[in-house]
């Protein structure tokens, strides 16, 4: 009997792809750039699961592709938006992500750079490289004592919260905003309004999901509202935060910091004026870029696509109420 076929985007650790290749055939794209949508559309032809990433634009052409075969869509991470889930209901798709896996590790990141901001690492970096450091000077690259300061918290769910929870441990005052209530607060207090978390927090940390409703959530209206003192935190998704505007808010001192984990587009230009700030903190999004969390992402969502080679939902699909069979 012939193997199901399954395409895995980009290369993986090795030990999940032997799960695959022993109840699959598996093709794996291994190329320095990720998959074009016409390398996609070939590769994908005949498959029964495909193991996505955030690069990879999996809508109704992609899954026509693959043909009738197609069952599951395995993400590897929490976020989904790359994947158009009203095109997999449509045709009988699974789609399944890898939530809480990567909570504390991308929490415990957002507050990595909520510290490196205050204590103006990258800045001191820099300023070592570029030969200016001369000699000691008491009052120069200040920083300031998170302990004093006051973190709003855009998005209260299990990152957002777990995040919550390390800032109080470390006596921080925590604000969030979110539309549901989460089930455990730590001491947070919660604001009416997102416009009234900005205006009252020295950091904001956006750590909501993206969709059409949150696309340029922060833009120059509500960069604005920010303190001059404040810094600007995205771990979440780039298109949440108009890095444009952004590049205004840091560039005419209507803020004082942020640091990017994502950007929109991504990666970003390298022709971006952003780039060239010096109070700016820019990485490729790497979040939950642990050896032990991305093991696991990678387990699961291999766990996600053989559940689906057998027949059965995957444990984390997303869209179970709409698939029958």
């Amino acid at each position: 009997m012939n193997k199901p076929k399954v395409v895995v985007t980009r290369t993986q650790f090795e030990n999940e792809m032997d799960r695959l290749k022993e109840v699959s055939d598996l093709i794996v794209i291994d190329s320095p750039q990720p998959p074009t949508k016409e390398e996609l559309k070939e590769k994908i032809s005949g498959a029964t699961a495909l193991f996505a990433h955030i690069n990879d634009a999996v809508n109704g052409e992609i899954m026509d592709a693959a043909g009738s075969s197609l069952r599951v869509i395995a993400e590897f991470g929490v976020g989904y938006d790359n994947i158009d889930v009203e095109a997999a209901n449509e045709r009988n798709i699974a789609v399944a992500n890898t939530p809480g896996v990567l909570t504390e590790t991308t929490a415990s990141f957002a507050f990595t750079l909520m510290q490196s901001a205050a204590r103006r690492i990258a800045e001191g970096d820099r300023f070592v490289r570029n030969g200016k450091w001369a000699h000691f000077e008491p009052l120069d690259l200040l920083g300031y004592d998170l302990s004093s300061s006051v973190l709003g918290i855009i998005g209260f769910g299990r990152i957002g919260s777990y995040l919550g929870k390390i800032a109080a441990d470390n006596r921080m005052k925590v604000l969030y905003y979110n539309r549901s209530t989460p089930q455990e607060t730590y001491g947070a207090e919660r604001m009416n309004s997102i416009e009234e978390l900005l205006e009252n927090s020295d950091v904001v940390s956006l750590h909501c999901p993206y969709t059409p409703e949150t696309k340029n959530l922060i833009s120059k209206n509500e960069l604005k509202l920010m303190k001059k003192t404040s810094t600007l935190i995205n771990t979440a998704r780039g298109p949440i935060v108009n890095l444009d505007d952004t590049y205004h808010s840091l560039s005419t001192g209507e803020i004082a910091y942020a640091a990017l984990d994502v950007t929109d587009p991504e990666p970003i230009n390298m022709d971006h004026p952003i780039l060239k700030l010096d109070n700016l903190t820019i990485l490729p999004h790497i979040a939950s870029a642990t050896v032990e969390t991305r093991k696991k992402m990678s387990q699961m969502t291999v766990d996600n696509i053989i559940e689906g080679l057998q027949n059965k939902l995957p444990t984390y699909c997303v869209n179970s109420e709409k698939i029958n069979w």
